[in-house]
């Protein structure tokens, strides 16, 4: 699983890649973690710095995506036991 997160100023020219699983393809849960917290601080952001219809749905989509991580991790903790 891949993240990209696209920045909306024009500077940011640059994308981040955030994996979170473990070459063995076990979710590692520090980067799982991380992705979960980037993506509620993304909607945040988005939610801080505007409320035009595209930044309300910006930060919809990070929010969702986070809450997405969120029951993933839910799901691996039942199964696994282990986040």
């Amino acid at each position: 699983m891949v993240n990209t997160i696209h920045q909306s100023s024009p500077s940011a020219a640059t994308r981040v890649h955030a994996s979170a699983q473990t070459p063995t393809g076990k979710p590692s849960p520090i980067a799982r973690q991380q992705a979960i917290e980037n993506a509620l601080s993304m909607a945040l952001y988005h939610v801080r710095n505007g409320d035009t219809t595209h930044t309300i749905r910006a930060a919809t989509a990070k929010a969702i995506r986070a809450a997405s991580m969120l029951k993933q991790a839910c799901t691996d903790s039942a199964i696994g036991g282990r986040v």
